[in-house]
Formats: C-alpha cells, structure tokens, sequence
C-alpha cells in the first residue's frame, strides 16, 4: 500500500515563518518535517519511507512494528551497533526476527525491555523459548512494569527512535507511532534505557545466564524509569 497523504492542501512546512524586528534579528524557525503515514503492510512502509525524514504513523491492526524494524534495517542496510526495545508483549515471531537481527542483519547487540505482564502470561510458554533461541547471542532481556512502547537503531547511517502504542506483534486496534532523529531526546532515552537494563536485566544471551531482580514493579519501576530515585 502507498502512503496515503492528505490532499486538503494542509502543510506541514513552517520554514517561510520568521519572527524579529530587522533584517539581522530574523531567526527561521526549523523547517516540521513530520510527515502523516498510512501502512497496513510493515515491509511496504520499511521501503517507502525516508530513513532521514520524521514520520508520524497510523497503521492498521495487522500491522506488526515488530516486522517493521526488521524490515527497515533490512532495506536501508543499515547493519546496527545497537537496537534498543521495550514492549508491553510480542509473539514467537518476534522473537524469530530479533534472533535475525543479531545472525543475519548485523546487530552489535539488541537491549529488549519487556513487561511484567508478559513474563507472568508466557512464563512456561515464550520465555523458555526466548531463553533457548537467545543463547549464546548479543541480546539481553530486562523486565519492567512498563506500556512503553519504544525502539532506538544506531546505525552509521543515523540515529533513529520509534515510539507510540504499537506492540511488536500486531492487534485489532488501530494503533500510531513517530518516527524521530533528534540527538537530545534519542540520547535521553538511550540513557533511561541502559540504567533499567543495567538494573533489571533477568537474562543475558552471550552468558545464556538468568538472574532474579527485585523492585521493578510499581513506585520503584516508575523512579528506575524516570531516574527519581538516582
């Protein structure tokens, strides 16, 4: 499916404005270059976006984000040092194509964030498998009373962080999510992430070593996230 745009003559282009009092006071305000996006099919949109451009997404229940970052590192050969994660739940092929991220396409290392909800509904059913199919890889998998939905590539090729309500694996809602390269906020974000991993990996893949942690959960979840409690 192309991406459908509005055809209403609605501009997302600011560049022309400026504000100031004299030729040598006029500042340009930084050109939105958010574009809208309509996907029903993850690898259609991997190959039609811009890898440079910030998009904002609306994309159909069979939409699976989890096949869209595989695709887009895949298409854009990207070849990633590092591919951060967090999701509420995610499927067997989700975890298939992560296991291709770091085997087939590249990936230095993947950080997955996963929440308390899924541990406790695939305890005896996905996390034995993710166990088995990530050992002795570069993936690292922490668990969090977290709906964070996020992902951040580093790439030679840019910087990117994708976040919104999309799952890895797909559902019957419509669901959106932005696609962003600006440093402050992907560097923000990488440094949140890497402090919860830091405190609340449970499995580490290169190891194929599984620990407990404790206080994840509730008010403590929220401070690690946010770094109150730093």
């Amino acid at each position: 499916m192309k991406r459908k745009r509005k055809s209403d003559g609605f501009s997302f282009d600011f560049s022309s404005l400026t504000f100031g009092n004299t030729a040598q006071e006029v500042e340009e305000i930084p050109k939105l270059t958010t574009e809208p996006a309509a996907f029903e099919n993850a690898e259609r949109m991997a190959e039609s976006i811009d890898y440079d451009k910030d998009y904002f997404a609306l994309v159909s229940g069979s939409f699976i984000f989890g096949d869209f970052i595989e695709a887009l590192i895949y298409k854009h050969e990207l070849a990633p040092s590092s591919v951060y994660i967090t999701t509420l739940g995610m499927s067997k092929d989700n975890v298939d194509s992560i296991v291709n991220l770091v085997d087939y396409l590249g990936c230095g290392k993947v950080n997955l964030l996963v929440s308390n909800y899924f541990r406790a509904l695939e305890r005896h059913k996905l996390v034995p498998y993710m166990q088995r199919e990530f050992a002795g890889k570069p993936v690292d998998v922490g668990v969090l009373a977290s709906h964070c939905k996020i992902a951040l590539i580093f790439s030679d090729k840019g910087n990117i962080m994708m976040s919104g309500s999309a799952n890895l694996s797909s559902s019957n809602n419509v669901e959106q999510f932005i696609i962003q390269h600006d440093p402050a906020t992907i560097a923000y974000v990488k440094d949140r992430l890497d402090s919860i991993m830091q405190r609340f990996t449970v499995y580490h893949g290169m190891e194929q070593r599984a620990e407990r942690v404790t206080g994840n959960t509730g008010k403590k979840a929220f401070e690690a996230m946010t770094g109150g409690n730093e």
